[in-house]
């Protein structure tokens, strides 16, 4: 409202100004007797300018009151989000102590209940009681995954600087044992250093570098390769492996979350990595893109703001 009133105020103070200093311009050219000229110019350009400040005020006055409906708007869905992220908070520390209790009692039992009587049960029975604590692992690994979800882009305070090529040398140093294991390597230089959200980073390099070295095929020593490229405004970063690559109908599956394209037989894990990816990328303004050949390998694109 007042800034609708300062612009017509302004308006109409240039536009009298004008019509007066106009006219004695004028007049200063013309020699003759044109006073009433002159009046009749000044009435008519007053009108003009109340009848057009009087428009734009009115302009104003509604552009304004349609930008405070948004601005209430916007607070009230700032005030859901708020209250979305309480309700997410709470379910948090359900998540990490009240569903955990349960299955920490059922799955202590039971493993009592194994050490004391599988010598006095059968086949079927101790089938059963190994079922049931596989089951409760499960159980207590996707209530975990789920806390981590919950929490992602909500861990750091601020930005730091970090180096690229430490994390990725720390996700070389975590899984020594595979990686020796299966023989793979793990390529990588002149990565960028970047001021970003460190767990939101690591988390997004840790969780594909995992993925690759995860999905690697049984005959073939794993080749992973990091790289990074500088877009301007942007980093695009790529990680490819030679892995067992994933089918072209299922692209676009991959980052749903616990959306599992193996069995647990073949591959362990409740298929959470890929969703934690890419809901940091887009916390963080970026994209993920993933292509893919069976047998060949796959590569993950994604993106980040500088």
């Amino acid at each position: 409202m007042k800034t609708a009133l300062r612009i017509t105020v302004t308006y109409l103070i240039v536009g009298l100004l004008w019509i007066f200093v106009s006219d004695e311009i004028v007049l200063s050219f013309i020699e003759e007797d044109v006073a009433q000229l002159k009046y009749v110019q000044t009435i008519k350009g007053i009108l003009f300018v109340l009848v057009t400040a009087i428009i734009l005020f009115l302009l104003l006055l509604k552009y304004y009151k349609k930008l405070d409906r948004k601005i209430s708007e916007l607070e009230n869905l700032n005030r859901q989000l708020q209250n979305s992220n309480k309700e997410l908070e709470q379910f948090a520390y359900i998540a990490s102590h009240d569903l955990q209790e349960p299955l920490r009692m059922i799955h202590s039992f039971l493993n009592q209940l194994k050490t004391k009587y599988s010598d006095k049960l059968d086949q079927k029975a101790n089938q059963y009681i190994f079922y049931a604590v596989d089951g409760a692992e499960r159980m207590r690994q996707i209530i975990l995954d789920l806390l981590e979800y919950s929490r992602v882009g909500n861990t750091d305070i601020k930005k730091e600087a970090i180096d690229i090529n430490e994390v990725v040398n720390e996700f070389c140093n975590y899984h020594k044992e595979d990686i020796q294991e299966k023989k793979a390597k793990i390529t990588f230089k002149n990565l960028p250093v970047i001021k970003n959200y460190k767990t939101s980073i690591t988390q997004i390099f840790h969780n594909l570098l995992d993925n690759a070295l995860k999905y690697s095929r049984g005959d073939v020593a794993p080749e992973i390769s990091v790289t990074a490229t500088d877009k301007q405004t942007h980093w695009e970063f790529s990680i490819s492996d030679n892995g067992i690559g994933i089918p072209e109908t299922s692209l676009n599956e991959v980052f749903v979350i616990f959306k599992r394209l193996h069995g647990r037989e073949e591959f362990s894990g409740t298929g959470i990595g890929l969703a934690i990816v890419k809901k940091n990328i887009e916390i963080l303004g970026g994209k993920i893109e993933v292509r893919s050949q069976i047998n060949s390998g796959t590569i993950f694109t994604f993106t980040i703001k500088k």
